[in-house]
């Protein structure tokens, strides 16, 4: 099934919108407060993912917009009377201009989302890493201006002065002195170009620190989540790609297609906002105020499970003493009858050659003490001791 021809339903957009802005903002916030715990000034990578933040919440309004006027992921109205090219609604316009609005802001977020990487590489590898990559790090920030600039002015004047090209229909689109399609198209490669060296440009960097084989990899996991962000912009390249085929966009639904292209232009936004902030919040971990929060919580959870334990004791007694209680009304309701031999299991028998000693008698069930002591005037004397206690404890 092609790409474009997924239906992204307005549950998802919701889901989208409402929950990447929250985790944005704690995010960069995390960011803000570790870096000022640390008394560090903020930098300019800093200040990028604030720039950055602002266009990703400007992002998830417009989704918000399109999906509560019923125009993102919704199916294209039929307009009768018309062509596929010149057939326009209100629901398609708010759609195109959705498109028009993301396509565009996106850009410069992508862009300071990549300058913030990049001159967060330049404060940690930038002192002591020799001219080649200091150079490198330069060439690659005049690269992401140069990119983000560019494609800006190129998808915002590609209509010239005609902005309502954009939304009116598509018939108008193809009025434009230059292809939209072929400017989304070269937007989506070098994007994903960049993304990729920007991800394996500190592996070498990395690899060369003084520090333990689990630190390196724990480092390279952290700068490789920005791999997501990465899919995204591949699965929007795909979309692109898919829309050029004539055949394929004569049959696949135009809103369904542009909700597909906006959702992942805003899913790449949100991730590798979120990507290029996890190295700067590792620090945050060293911090006495989280580490004692860290461990407030483990001296709570402890807690919890001590009075689990303690209340699962209780139980256990309170059960063993209503099993002890029952065994003792038992025992009083049999009386002080004595029992018979039939019902009697010798335990111990030292009576001696002439019969004289003691006999101790154990009744079924509780235990019978029947201590007889025979005098040498032959009479006896007799002391009856009586206790309950459990079968079970006797045999251990």
């Amino acid at each position: 099934m092609p790409v474009a021809n997924i239906h992204i339903g307005p549950a998802w957009l919701w889901t989208a919108a409402t929950i990447f802005p929250a985790v944005c903002i704690l995010i960069v916030g995390a960011r803000l407060v570790t870096r000022h715990a640390q008394r560090a000034r903020f930098g300019s990578d800093d200040w990028c993912t604030v720039s950055a933040l602002v266009i990703v919440l400007g992002m998830a309004l417009t989704i918000l917009v399109g999906v509560g006027t019923q125009s993102l992921g919704y199916a294209t109205p039929k307009v009768e009377g018309t062509s596929q090219l010149a057939a326009s609604s209100r629901q398609q316009t708010i759609t195109r201009k959705a498109f028009f609005i993301l396509t565009l802001i996106s850009t410069p977020a992508l862009a300071l989302i990549k300058l913030s990487c990049v001159l967060f590489y330049k404060r940690v590898f930038g002192k002591g890493s020799g001219r080649v990559v200091n150079t490198a790090l330069h060439a690659l920030t005049a690269m992401i201006v140069v990119w983000g600039c560019g494609f800006f002015f190129s998808w915002l004047f590609g209509c010239g002065i005609h902005f309502d090209y954009y939304w009116t229909s598509q018939e108008n689109q193809l009025k434009c002195p230059a292809d939209l399609a072929k400017i989304n198209l070269s937007l989506a490669i070098s994007n994903f170009l960049i993304d990729c060296i920007i991800i394996f440009f500190p592996i070498p960097l990395v690899l060369k620190l003084q520090m333990s084989r689990v630190n390196k990899f724990a480092t390279l996991v952290v700068f490789a989540l920005g791999g997501l962000a990465v899919a995204a912009s591949i699965t929007r390249m795909v979309i692109i790609v898919e829309e050029l085929d004539l055949q394929f966009a004569m049959t696949v639904d135009p809103n369904f297609a542009s909700t597909a292209a906006i959702y992942f232009i805003y899913i790449e936004a949100c991730f590798a906002l979120c990507a290029v902030c996890l190295p700067s919040l590792s620090g945050m971990f060293k911090l006495k105020q989280v580490q004692n929060m860290i461990e407030g919580f483990s001296i709570a959870l402890s807690n919890l499970s001590r009075g689990s334990l303690g209340s699962r004791g209780s139980r256990e007694s309170r059960q063993s003493r209503t099993s002890s209680g029952r065994h003792r009304r038992e025992h009083e309701q049999l009386g002080p009858k004595r029992p018979s031999e039939d019902d009697l299991d010798p335990v111990f028998d030292p009576r001696g050659r002439d019969g004289s000693g003691s006999h101790v008698a154990v009744q079924r069930g509780d235990i019978e003490l029947d201590s007889v002591y025979k005098g040498a005037d032959g009479k006896g004397d007799a002391i009856q001791v009586t206790k309950s206690v459990n079968l079970e404890s006797l045999r251990r």
